[in-house]
């Protein structure tokens, strides 16, 4: 039986002098294995996360047999408690507003830099720096699919991503910034010793029970592809989805569909990652011209990729979500498998 969590602190001196302690669970097995990092919540709307790495920290507890672990479930503490995606926000700023304080772009940290940037480092020394492998759980909104991101060009990312039973593959090109800067699984996955995949588990500012499970089952698998836990991963019902690879076959496999007048989109009670059939029901529109009702078909059979009306930067503010739709307006996209 693997030993208890034991409970440790990421410890960072900020700007001002005072400090920010990031707690962090830490399971060691005791026998030679990968050092698996975990961690959730780098934006502080993107919650789901937090769940699934306390519920794997319980499997883990059962069934470690090999390696050790490194559970971070609030990896950015004061956007957690700011309540936004970065402390530098305030209401309805973008993530492309923040100053410098997107931690995702500040891996491996800096002692010497902005408070983002020393709580980075902070949680880079007492854990990342010990870690061969490395899931970052975000979530983006819920109007895209719950999907991994994945690197193509490491061996380690491509085995995480074809493990994690998440319907879509976001396959990413190799390279980028080596040094400073860059994300968490960047940073793993420009060394081909280590890898890393992340997992966006739509939507944010909630915890649902569907996508906990989901990013735990992932966690999971991971932990069992690393041979960390007994048994094989557990399969994915049906095909992955995957895209990135090939830029004229992805397009010719994603079809959109978008209004083609104004008025309100009523979406037909389906949700990101749903099958659909060619000609199926997805919606309808009140046509604002003259109150007719615009009954919207699926243009291909596929996995929803996109789904209801949304703008950009909806998941910052209630007015990107409103289902009022403006004439070439996305309304949903289905990728075939």
């Amino acid at each position: 039986m693997a030993p208890a969590a034991t409970l440790d602190h990421a410890v960072a001196t900020l700007t001002d002098g005072s400090e920010v302690r990031t707690p962090f669970w830490h399971i060691d097995s005791g026998r030679a294995g990968e050092s698996f990092m975990v961690l959730a919540a780098q934006h502080g709307n993107e919650v789901q996360g937090c769940e699934v790495i306390r519920r794997f920290r319980e499997v883990c507890e059962q069934g470690l047999r090999a390696g050790e672990v490194f559970l971070v479930p609030f990896a950015n503490l004061p956007a957690l408690r700011h309540r936004r995606s970065h402390i530098s926000l305030g209401p309805e700023q973008s993530y492309s507003d923040d100053a410098g304080h997107n931690m995702n772009r500040t891996w491996p940290g800096d002692p010497e830099g902005n408070d983002t940037a020393r709580v980075s480092h902070s949680i880079y020394e007492a854990v990342a720096r010990h870690c061969s492998r490395c899931l970052d759980l975000h979530s983006w909104s819920r109007f895209t699919a719950t999907a991994t991101l994945a690197r193509s060009d490491n061996e380690h990312s491509t085995a995480m991503a074809r493990a994690s039973a998440i319907r879509f593959i976001s396959w990413r090109p190799g390279g980028g910034n080596t040094g400073g800067g860059t994300t968490i699984g960047a940073h793993f996955n420009n060394d081909p010793a280590r890898g890393a995949i992340t997992i966006e588990l739509a939507p944010q500012w909630v915890i649902r029970p569907k996508e906990v499970a989901e990013g735990l089952r992932a966690a999971t698998n991971c932990a069992k592809l690393f041979g960390m836990l007994d048994g094989d991963p557990e399969p994915l019902d049906g095909p992955y989805v995957e895209f990135g690879l090939d830029a004229e076959g992805d397009e010719a496999r994603l079809h959109k569909l978008e209004a083609p007048c104004a008025g309100l989109f009523v979406e037909a009670g389906l949700q990101t990652s749903d099958r659909v059939e060619a000609d199926q029901v997805l919606g309808h529109l009140i046509r604002e011209e003259d109150l007719a009702t615009v009954e919207f078909h699926a243009p291909a059979a596929g996995y929803l990729w996109n789904y209801g009306c949304f703008r950009e930067h909806s998941d910052v503010g209630l007015p990107g979500q409103h289902p009022w739709a403006d004439a070439g307006d996305l309304l949903a996209s289905v990728r075939e498998s």
